[in-house]
């Protein structure tokens, strides 16, 4: 019985990796243009003197 336990943990545990790195690999670029767009924002932010205002 335990011994059905851990290789159902473990298939499931395999599958669950399987599908993290699908999905990593199906919507790379979606994740590349988050985080660089992200970077931009923080950029910006620190670039950004307090002195000046935007119109």
């Amino acid at each position: 019985m335990k011994s059905n336990k851990v290789m159902f943990t473990a298939i499931a545990a395999f599958v669950f990796i399987a599908a993290a790195v699908t999905a990593i690999y199906i919507f790379r670029n979606e994740i590349a243009d988050f985080f660089v767009d992200i970077k931009a924002r923080i950029d910006e932010k620190l670039l950004k003197d307090s002195d000046e205002y935007e119109d």
